[in-house]
């Protein structure tokens, strides 16, 4: 980038943040100093009218700054809800390249004219993503495929938006002690840079590919690694129907609620086993085909977003469950620390009262309350809001994800309209299932001496 775009984005990110934090201060004054009785509104509006400016800021900027703000949207347990409200809206909202910029980078990628490598390829993209987009092509062999694109400037842009939001987020930390938004940060920087290698988003993909090789009705595309860099991904492309799609389900004669159970079967296997799982099972990555025998195949794409688990985290889980089941709160906030929540002192008396809470709602469960839509919204809401209040926890990533992964799959599984018992169906996972070993990297064959892993994969949506 050129001085003065680096320049403008800086003061672009600085003002918008800028403007916020001075109408922070702003509304604790009023609060502290005059108490209006109207002031839950007005923090709710300002929260409102704060989460649409940075909203606009993300689609002008895109590159790290619309990817920042998609992760943020995940964040229940940092911001208020009208921030997560706002800015999870963000998924849907990321402009395509034009062709030219695609043909060049894949060109540059791999040495050559693209007619050198594809019979086909696609002027309009299938999916675009905040990173890169996805083509339809054919390879010269005849095969069909998907080929992920990076934007050539995003690497550029990673840089420095974070340079950026490092320095701004230092100052609102010197500025305001009881704020701890460097954490926020080096998520980011860790993360962010493994999704511009496609390198590990191929490796993503055949690990996955592998738990599943033992059964007929669960998917991954093949990875064509002769055709991949760390800019460019070639993967089979594999039509399907997306599995949100009820009437398609139905009229290619799929019951949905066996697409639910095996959904939901699908990612027992993964955190519940294997301990590793595709992290973004947004409705466009999940699609469904009808086998021979009438049964479905599920087919998962885009694995930018997956995520390691720590050891033994399914024997700590159900240890939490249990002391839930037997009523101890304090049991269920050691397990919780163990399961990676995070304190001050590094003790688990900062949790309890957040125990105490999920044993309540458990307790309503046992008693006859059912789960449904308003029982499940008050406890993605409730449970962060005491997060926030102290500001000595903190959710790991892993749990955010997985928190997430939880969420989108109940919105999927209703729109099934499926009624599955999931004490049943993930029992067996949770507790009868022997855990295999745990590799410490993918060992799937990779292209001779491309990138190492430490810069790692890409995260595109749309089919493969």
């Amino acid at each position: 980038m050129r001085a003065g775009q680096r320049l403008y984005r800086a003061r672009r990110i600085g003002t918008t943040f800028g403007r916020i934090y001075l109408g922070l201060r702003a509304h604790r004054f009023i609060e502290n100093r005059l108490a209006p009785r109207d002031m839950d509104e007005r923090w709710q509006k300002f929260h409102r009218t704060s989460a649409e400016s940075i909203y606009q800021a993300a689609i002008e900027l895109q590159g790290m700054i619309l990817k920042g703000c998609q992760f943020l949207g995940t964040r229940a347990d940092i911001l208020p809800p009208a921030y997560v409200d706002v800015l999870s809206k963000l998924q849907d909202r990321v402009p395509a390249h034009p062709f030219p910029v695609v043909r060049d980078t894949v060109e540059t990628e791999l040495g050559g004219p693209l007619g050198d490598f594809f019979s086909f390829f696609s002027v309009e993209p299938i999916a675009s993503a905040s990173l890169a987009q996805v083509h339809e092509a054919r390879l010269r062999s005849g095969e069909r495929v998907a080929v992920k694109v990076q934007y050539p400037e995003i690497e550029a842009l990673v840089r420095d938006d974070l340079r950026n939001l490092r320095a701004l987020f230092r100052a609102v930390e010197f500025l305001e002690r009881d704020f701890e938004l460097m954490p926020l940060i080096d998520e980011l920087r860790t993360h962010v840079p493994r999704e511009l290698n496609f390198v590990n988003e191929g490796h993503n993909a055949e690990r996955i590919s592998r738990f599943f090789e033992d059964r007929d009705d669960v998917t991954v595309p093949r990875i064509h690694w002769e055709h991949t860099t760390r800019k460019v991904l070639v993967m089979d492309f594999i039509d399907g129907i997306k599995i949100t799609d009820l009437e398609g389900l139905q009229q290619a004669g799929l019951d949905p609620k066996q697409v639910s159970k095996l959904l939901i079967e699908a990612y027992c296997e993964q955190v519940l086993v294997h301990g590793f799982f595709h992290a973004d099972p947004h409705p466009g990555n999940l699609m469904v085909q009808p086998m021979e025998d009438g049964r479905p195949r599920l087919v998962f794409v885009d694995f930018g977003l997956a995520k390691e688990l720590p050891p033994h985290f399914r024997e700590t889980a159900v240890r939490f469950a249990s002391a839930m089941i037997q009523g101890d709160a304090d049991s269920m906030a050691e397990a919780m620390l163990e399961l990676g929540f995070e304190t001050r002192d590094g003790r688990p008396d900062s949790l309890n009262d957040i125990a105490a809470f999920i044993l309540e709602l458990a307790t309503q469960f046992r008693h006859g309350v059912k789960i449904d839509k308003e029982f499940t919204e008050r406890f993605g809401r409730e449970v962060p809001k005491r997060i926030r209040q102290n500001p000595i926890v903190r959710i790991p990533i892993h749990l955010v994800l997985l928190g997430r992964v939880i969420g989108l799959l109940t919105g999927v599984n209703k729109l099934l309209g499926s009624k599955i018992d999931l004490a049943r169906t993930v029992f067996p996972y949770a507790a009868g299932v022997p855990l295999p070993p745990r590799p410490t990297q993918p060992d799937a064959v990779s292209p001779p001496d491309r990138d190492d892993l430490e810069n790692a994969g890409g995260n595109g949506r749309g089919r493969c």
